[in-house]
């Protein structure tokens, strides 16, 4: 199973804050895909939100194609600002 927790807005889209996906793996951007076909009133954007894997940010590993496993942690968090 990998854990999905989503923090603040994305949780509320989702109507719970923590998932479990039963997969071995899945990338990052088809685990997106796949919380987006089973829960529709999220639509996930890495423009607005930031993604860690074991509390390590996408950016710093494959982005999008990072391999995530069974037994790791995925946390979304929303970005928001103003000017």
């Amino acid at each position: 199973m990998i854990r999905v927790k989503a923090y603040g807005h994305i949780g509320r889209a989702l109507g719970r804050a923590e998932l479990e996906i039963d997969r071995d793996e899945i990338r990052v951007r088809d685990l997106l895909d796949l919380i987006t076909s089973s829960e529709g009133r999220f639509t996930p954007s890495l423009l607005t939100m930031l993604v860690t894997v074991n509390g390590v940010e996408i950016s710093a590993l494959d982005r999008e194609d990072t391999i995530v496993k069974s037994g790791e942690e995925v946390i979304l968090i929303p970005v928001t600002h103003g000017g």
